[in-house]
């Protein structure tokens, strides 16, 4: 673990007194210019560029800002970049840089910071979880002049602004030299955004204080809140309690067997965003899983038995407190980009033993399915779940369900049987997913930074490429569809689970918009009107 880094707390203090006690004069309990935040993701950095998790990204957002950003109802705006044009060969974009744009040490943010960052983000060594899937077809980043930033790609791209908001800008000395534990003891954090580091311990509290000076891009206000905790409470019966007894302000992944109370609990407020994220079972697909034995996941029949296994209205109704919607595809069928034809599979333990038995796996199998038990609602109960409703057709689970500081290199490296994984599927195309998590593992064109199944197809492959390129938003539609059908119809590659909704909870003295990427920042919180 990497050791805390504290500007203005002492260590070693309980968290409430270190924070008050501290030299810029943290606001004291109930003070309405301090805003307690509850967050139920365990984060695994605050580097930027190490790890592409939204956990990650949550807690960078709030000192780190993008080149473009999107807003909480799914629009593309300007941040650091005001202006954004295709090149005229149409191998790439170019970005103006908003001259206004500080870092917090009032130094300008310049477009040699931005393609720092932008080539860290995609080379930093010995990341779980690397960010190309969000710049697919970058070649490279150069800044033309200390306002205007070219990006040069593998020809027509248009879909890259879209990825942009995922990366965040730091000073280019700093991406030039600084590790991810530079970030963590403190010393690299420099960023634009409007709050300042304070101190951070991983895995429990990243302390801010307002940034006075900040640049304040298209005018906008300053936060709210002088101070901002946000507090890791992993334990969704802490994080509640923290909520109505008044030491947290606001808290997100509300356990939906919870909503009902917490939401008739005066002075508490509850809102919710339809299923933005999906949840899904990965499976390995590598020729052997243990040495000397064949996988059985290998044959299409068996992970279609294993499909057949799961009762996906139970798990959303029963695990998810009907907070959720069977899912058979990777988007929701209210977005466009979803196939209608594709529907969750109904569940059929007959024909998933017949299909078992058909395979020559009729006496079953030992699996081991890995999960979180500290990153999404309800994952520690939800691998269960799925793992006694295999061992009703003959497969024998061990279950293993760890922080996602371990679970993540492990998903990575392929070293399971069968993963609980996910995917948030917020305002952009779904291009991130298929040239992430099922295009074939390549790393000289970067696909498949998050492929640790060993999946690949060919013919998706190719359609990937095709619409990454393609600047027709239909034909960029069929393409999704299409790959939508090839990866859980036809392959059935991953098993969909479910669309899971997000929920937050909050005092009465706080509104929050909630966002259509699910992301928990201060920034969209503001102090409730008397």
């Amino acid at each position: 673990m990497s050791r805390p880094f504290s500007r203005r707390a002492s260590l070693g203090l309980p968290l409430a007194l270190a924070f008050t006690s501290a030299r810029d004069g943290h606001a004291q309990a109930g003070d309405s210019s301090r805003l307690r935040i509850g967050l139920a993701a365990a984060p695994t950095t605050i580097d930027p560029h190490f790890h592409a998790d939204s956990a990650n990204f949550v807690l960078a957002r709030h000192m780190f800002e993008t080149l473009i950003q999107w807003s909480p109802d799914g629009r593309l705006l300007p941040l650091l970049a005001r202006r954004w044009r295709p090149l005229e060969d149409g191998a790439g974009w170019e970005l103006e840089m908003d001259p206004a744009a500080r870092f917090a040490d009032g130094m300008p943010v310049t477009a040699g910071d931005a393609a720092a960052s932008l080539t860290r983000a995609m080379t930093i060594p010995n990341s779980p979880g690397r960010f190309t899937p969000f710049l697919a077809g970058l070649i490279a980043a150069e800044a033309v002049s200390p306002s205007l930033l070219r990006l040069r790609t593998e020809g027509p791209t248009p879909l890259l602004p879209g990825g942009l908001p995922a990366i965040l800008i730091i000073p280019e000395r700093i991406a030039l030299s600084a590790s991810p534990a530079d970030f963590n003891a403190g010393t690299a954090v420099m960023g634009s955004g409007p709050f300042e580091l304070v101190e951070y311990r991983r895995g429990e509290v990243l302390l801010l204080r307002r940034n006075e000076a900040w640049w304040r891009p298209g005018g906008r206000p300053l936060p709210d809140w002088r101070r901002l905790e946000l507090r890791i409470v992993a334990q969704d019966a802490a994080r509640i309690s923290g909520l109505l007894t008044g030491e947290l302000d606001l808290i997100d992944n509300l356990p939906p067997q919870d909503l009902a109370r917490v939401s008739r609990t005066p002075n508490t407020t509850v809102i919710r965003q339809p299923g933005t994220r999906i949840m899904f079972i990965a499976l390995n697909q590598a020729e052997q899983l243990h040495p000397g034995q064949p996988n059985p996941m290998r044959d299409r029949r068996v992970r279609e038995a294993l499909s057949l296994a799961i009762d996906r209205q139970a798990l959303a109704s029963q695990v998810m407190g009907g907070e959720a919607s069977p899912a058979g595809q990777l988007m929701p069928l209210s977005r466009v980009e979803a196939d209608p034809a594709i529907r969750p599979p109904a569940p059929d333990r007959a024909a998933a033993r017949r299909l078992l038995a058909e395979a020559g796996w009729g006496q079953g199998f030992r699996l081991n399915l890995i999960g979180t038990n500290n990153r999404y609602a309800g994952d520690d109960q939800l691998v269960q779940a799925v793992a006694q409703m295999w061992s009703q057709v003959g497969v024998e689970v061990e279950v293993e369900a760890m922080p996602s500081v371990s679970y993540f290199p492990r998903y990575g490296a392929g070293r399971f049987g069968a993963a609980l994984g996910a995917w948030l599927t917020g305002p952009p195309e779904p291009n991130s997913f298929f040239t992430g998590v099922v295009a074939a593992r390549d790393p000289a064109r970067r696909r498949g930074a998050v492929n640790g199944t060993g999946y690949s197809n060919p013919r998706l492959d190719s359609m990937v490429d095709r619409a990454l390129t393609n600047l027709d938003p239909a034909a960029r539609l069929a393409i999704w569809r299409e790959g939508a059908r090839i990866v859980f119809a036809e392959d059935i590659a991953q098993l969909p689970l479910f669309h899971q909704a997000s929920l937050w909870a909050m005092r009465s003295s706080v509104t929050y918009d909630a966002r259509l990427d699910s992301l928990t920042l201060a920034m969209d919180a503001r102090r409730a009107s008397a």
